[in-house]
């Protein structure tokens, strides 16, 4: 799945990022996952958690977190969130008192109400958004749709599907030229080698 919860500035100012409320066009999914449970961080509750996107703010604006464990799915409120390092964060919940609850809830997948996030600014939009868009060539032809994105730490790549047919497109300046959300299209220069 893909990290969701990136907040993202397209390439143009011609993308659009008013597609969240055009429900009827591309509904955005009721749930969003944004990282996973590494483990226990102490001996009082709190937990060790690894966000999709380090760089995302978007948890400090929310309440409450949704906890998928093998499809078993359990609410808490967010009490405490702080940075503990190599890309982890610490969160304290509610009701998760000790190092026994914080270990049951390791390998759990962090997922937040799509309607919990806070609005995109004008120039900018959420991955999430985008999963489903029709993706093409500068010239105008089509390569796939995008089926979703991941970082590979150096930035992040968008994964286009078209049948069998799988193309790797990292998200750089000099290759997305546009994302139009409301149209529902990518535009992507075709640099040597990427679409062998």
């Amino acid at each position: 799945m893909p990290p969701a919860n990136r907040l993202s500035r397209p390439p143009t100012k011609a993308a659009s990022p008013d597609a969240a409320a055009d429900a009827t066009q591309h509904p955005s999914p009721e749930m969003i996952r944004i990282g996973r449970i590494a483990g226990p961080h102490g001996l009082r509750g709190a937990l060790r958690y690894k966000p999709d996107n380090p760089d995302s703010d978007s948890l400090r604006e929310i309440d409450s977190v949704t906890i998928d464990l093998a499809g078993v799915r359990h609410d808490y409120r967010l009490i405490d969130i702080a940075r503990i390092g190599h890309g982890m964060l610490k969160l304290d919940l509610e009701g998760i008192a000790d190092v026994d609850a914080a270990e049951a809830l390791k390998g759990g997948i962090v997922m937040v109400a799509a309607a919990d996030l806070p609005p995109a600014k004008a120039d900018e939009f959420y991955y999430f958004e985008a999963i489903g868009c029709d993706v093409m060539l500068t010239d105008g032809s089509r390569i796939g749709a995008l089926a979703e994105i991941f970082s590979n730490g150096a930035h992040d790549v968008m994964v286009v599907r078209e049948g069998k047919r799988e193309i790797l497109v990292p998200v750089v300046d000099h290759i997305v030229k546009s994302v139009d959300l409301q149209a529902r299209r990518i535009v992507i220069e075709p640099v040597p080698g990427l679409l062998d």
